[in-house]
C-alpha cells in the first residue's frame, strides 16, 4: 500500500496540478484563436491525453473497453455512472468533442475557467433549481446539432463502488428534446481512483459502451429508467467477471 501512496504523491505533486494549471494558462492565452474543432482537440484533447497517459504510467490504472463498436454511432447525450474524477477526463478521450453540464462559477475561475469557456460547456446557475432544465435544454440541443457529445452523469454527484444513485431524467429529456440518441457508459473507476481517500489503486479498469438508445416513441422518464436498468446490470457484470477472476479455479466470463 505505501507504494501506492508514493505513486499518488507523485502523480499529484509532480504531475496532475503542476500541468493542469500550466496547460490552462497556456491555453488560455491564444486558443480563442482555434476554430472550436481545433481548439477542442488541442486543449481538452491534449489535457485528456496526458493525464490518462499518466495515470497508467504513474498510479498502474490501465483500462478495459467492451463494446468499442458502439463509439461508432451517431452524436448523442452520453449517460455514464460517476464514481471518480477518473471518467471526467478518460470518457473525453473517447468521445469527441464533447461538452459537459457544469457550474456557471468555474467558468470565472482565472484561467481555468477562462479555458475552459472556450469549449462551448453548458453552463448552467444551480441555485435555480427550476431553471436548470431550461438552461440545459437551451444550450444542450444546438451543441448537439454542431455535432458536439453533452455528457452527463444522470445521479448528480459520486456513488459508492457497485452502487447507483437514482437517476435524474435531464440526460433523456434533452435527448428526446434534440432527436439523438442516449449513449450508456457503465464503469467501475471507484475501484480503483478511490473517490473518499487520497490514495488511488493500481489495478485495470472496465468500461462498458452500451448500445445506443434512440427515444423515437419512448418518454424521456421510461428511457432514463431502461439506461438506469443498463448500467446497473453492467456493474453487476464487471462484479462478476472481476470476482471470478480472483477465485481460484475459475475464469472471468467472455464479453
Amino acid at each position: 500500500m505505501w507504494l501506492a501512496y508514493v505513486r499518488t504523491l507523485v502523480f499529484y505533486v509532480f504531475f496532475y496540478g503542476p500541468f493542469t494549471i500550466g496547460w490552462a494558462t497556456f491555453c488560455a492565452l491564444f486558443a480563442y484563436l482555434l476554430p472550436y474543432r481545433w481548439r477542442y482537440h488541442f486543449v481538452i484533447g491534449t489535457w485528456a491525453k496526458a493525464t490518462v497517459f499518466a495515470s497508467r504510467w504513474i498510479l498502474g490504472i490501465r483500462y478495459r473497453i467492451t463494446g468499442a463498436e458502439h463509439l461508432q454511432s451517431d452524436v448523442g447525450v452520453i449517460v455514464s455512472n460517476h464514481q471518480s474524477a477518473w471518467e471526467t477526463f478518460f470518457l473525453q478521450r473517447l468521445f469527441k468533442p464533447q461538452t459537459q453540464v457544469v457550474k456557471k462559477s468555474l467558468l470565472k475561475i482565472p484561467f481555468f475557467g477562462w479555458t475552459f469557456a472556450l469549449l462551448k460547456p453548458i453552463a448552467i446557475d444551480r441555485s435555480n433549481r427550476k431553471g436548470a432544465m431550461a438552461q440545459i435544454l437551451e444550450q444542450g440541443v444546438p451543441r448537439l446539432h454542431e455535432g458536439i457529445y453533452v455528457l452527463i452523469f444522470p445521479e448528480g454527484t459520486r456513488a459508492e463502488p457497485h452502487s447507483l444513485l437514482p437517476f435524474q431524467r435531464g440526460g433523456a429529456v434533452l435527448a428526446k428534446a434534440a432527436e439523438v440518441p442516449i449513449i450508456a457508459v457503465t464503469h467501475n473507476s471507484g475501484d480503483y481512483w478511490l473517490n473518499k481517500r487520497f490514495v488511488k489503486l493500481p489495478g485495470t479498469i472496465d468500461v462498458i459502451i452500451h448500445p445506443p438508445l434512440y427515444l423515437t416513441d419512448m418518454a424521456p422518464a421510461a428511457a432514463m429508467k431502461e439506461v438506469q436498468q443498463m448500467i446497473g446490470d453492467g456493474l453487476v457484470a464487471i462484479h462478476q467477471q472481476n470476482r471470478a477472476v480472483t477465485e481460484p479455479g475459475q475464469s472471468a466470463p467472455a464479453s
